[in-house]
């Protein structure tokens, strides 16, 4: 295919307009002439150049009216600019040719629902949450925007009721995410940054284990233990076999100086899960700071025999500063020591 010498690269935007024809490239089918043009568009939105975009695109769909992909991105690249008028006819072109394209209804309703034309907007949106009402498939995304816009026409209708029970089945998804943000921030140990979000779906769904018993550890972190201390107990509640439940809830009432209760809590998450060694770690600490050495050192031997092995951490708690001048501490270490270097 041969451009014409006349194209000026460097000021493409200026040389062409919407009357601009096949007469820029000599020697090209249509097919040829479509696909520059097409390509040619797709690069300046790219590059921010929505009117020269909206330019090349028309030029594409002028040489292939029957490419529903060219009449979509026409149509998008007018809604980015705010011509909602224009975007809807090329939209609905591009629907007619291709009606099971999910993402071409969703833009054709965005348009319509930007001209307050909401019975067809929703129709479009409808169309697409169709095929997935209850978002149970990862790539809903699509349904979920159109879903929320859906729920948006229908309130303009006067129908906000119904826009509720639309949006309701996105619901779990914006819990998820909420939760998923806070975990992420809470293993960074970005404890303060993780508390809203926990806060956020706890308002959402009360009544989850998991939300409850993030959202207790969480507290405690920043300094809260008090107030964390309810939200561990009613995840323990709510779930009474989950052993790291009962764990951080143990945790949190020795932190708070209530020895009595966190062993028994401690001892109960044994019983769940015996191979856990943390238990045994924090039974450990409790002895310790009671002056118990030799059960101190027979809960550290568990801890250990159940695979705890961090040296470094046991050297930092100060919980074991009674500990230090005993015999069986540096015996302790060298066990450790050699542990560690047998798992390098």
């Amino acid at each position: 295919m041969t451009i014409n010498p006349n194209y000026d690269a460097e000021n493409h935007e200026e040389n062409l307009s919407p009357n601009t024809d096949a007469a820029l490239l000599t020697d090209g089918s249509a097919a040829e002439l479509h696909n520059f043009y097409y390509d040619s568009g797709f690069a300046a939105e790219r590059a921010g150049e929505l009117n020269l975009a909206v330019q090349l695109y028309k030029q594409a769909v002028h040489t292939q009216p029957d490419s529903a992909l060219a009449w979509y991105s026409y149509g998008d690249a007018l809604l980015a600019l705010n011509r909602p008028e224009e975007a809807v006819t090329a939209l609905r072109k591009a629907v007619e040719l291709s009606p099971k394209t999910l993402l071409y209804h969703y833009d054709l309703g965005l348009a319509l629902f930007n001209l307050d034309q909401n019975e067809e907007a929703s129709r479009e949106f409808a169309a697409v949450v169709a095929t997935d009402p209850k978002l149970e498939r990862a790539s809903s995304g699509l349904q979920a925007l159109a879903m929320t816009n859906l729920a948006l026409s229908q309130e303009k209708l006067g129908q906000a009721a119904a826009g509720i029970a639309t949006l309701t089945p996105a619901l779990q998804g914006a819990v998820n995410i909420l939760f998923n943000l806070g975990f992420l921030h809470f293993r960074a140990k970005q404890y303060a940054g993780a508390l809203p979000f926990f806060e956020a779906s706890f308002l959402l769904q009360p009544d989850n284990e998991e939300i409850n018993h993030m959202l207790g550890i969480t507290l405690s972190n920043v300094k809260r233990s008090q107030e964390g201390l309810k939200y561990l107990q009613t995840a323990t509640k709510l779930d009474p076999s989950c052993s790291r439940a009962w764990y951080d809830l143990g945790l949190v009432l020795a932190r708070l100086q209530q020895r009595k209760p966190a062993r028994i809590h401690f001892r109960k998450v044994l019983r769940l899960e015996p191979g856990y060694a943390w238990p045994y770690y924090d039974l450990a600490c409790l002895d310790a700071l009671e002056r118990k050495p030799a059960a101190a050192f027979h809960n550290l031997e568990q801890a250990v025999a159940r695979g705890f092995n961090d040296i470094a951490y046991l050297r930092r708690d100060t919980d074991f500063q009674s500990l230090h001048r005993d015999a069986r501490w540096k015996e302790l270490l060298v066990k450790l020591g050699q542990s560690e270097k047998g798992t390098r």
